[in-house]
Formats: structure tokens, C-alpha cells, sequence
């Protein structure tokens, strides 16, 4: 049974640009200035952080950029990634995480 609730959107999108197919967890997390998240990754979930307030940069594998207030940032599975706080004003942000279904493996 197909279930759509108001106001689905039905779009054909090519599955490279697919991610979060079901959101798992939406977490709030705050940094404060000039403190980092270690660097980590998710061997079965993948993420997407929305930026509420502040900038910094991130780390996803070994590619650094910079965010500020209004950003999103999608993160991989199994995807070494750090966020650091390099401003003077406390950074929120929400975190939404969806597990993708596959196990932890080799090189994980």
C-alpha cells in the first residue's frame, strides 16, 4: 500500500542525489566558541546538519569548507567528519540522521 499524506511532492529524482530516505534522529547540538567535535563517522547512518546560528568550518573526509547560519550539510556514511566552532558566538545546529540499512564492514 502506497501512503502519501497531503501535499507529497511526486518527483523523479536520480538516486546519486537520493539521500536520508527515513530521518532516525533530529538532535539539537551546540558548540561553543573556539571547541570542535572530534572527528568521527556513522558506519550505518548517514547525516544532515541544518545551521540555526554561528559559522566555523567542517571536515567531511578531506575536504574542509566553511558554514554559517542557514546551511546545510549532508555527511555521508562511513565518512570521517569534524565541526569546529571558530567564531565568538555559540554555534546551534540540528542534526538529522537516517540509518541507510547496511552493516559496519571492512574499512569501516
Amino acid at each position: 500500500m502506497d501512503t502519501k499524506t497531503h501535499g507529497d511532492i511526486d518527483a523523479e529524482v536520480d538516486p546519486k542525489f537520493q539521500c536520508l530516505k527515513s530521518i532516525t534522529y533530529v538532535s539539537l547540538a551546540k558548540l561553543q566558541p573556539s571547541l570542535s567535535y572530534e572527528p568521527h563517522k556513522h558506519q550505518d547512518h548517514e547525516e544532515i546538519y541544518y545551521i540555526i546560528n554561528g559559522s566555523g568550518h567542517i571536515k567531511i573526509g578531506d575536504e574542509i569548507a566553511k558554514f554559517r547560519d542557514g546551511d546545510v550539510i549532508y555527511i555521508p556514511e562511513k565518512t570521517n567528519h569534524s565541526i569546529t566552532n571558530d567564531s565568538n558566538e555559540m554555534v546551534e545546529f540540528l542534526a538529522f540522521g537516517g540509518f541507510t540499512g547496511k552493516k559496519g564492514g571492512e574499512g569501516g
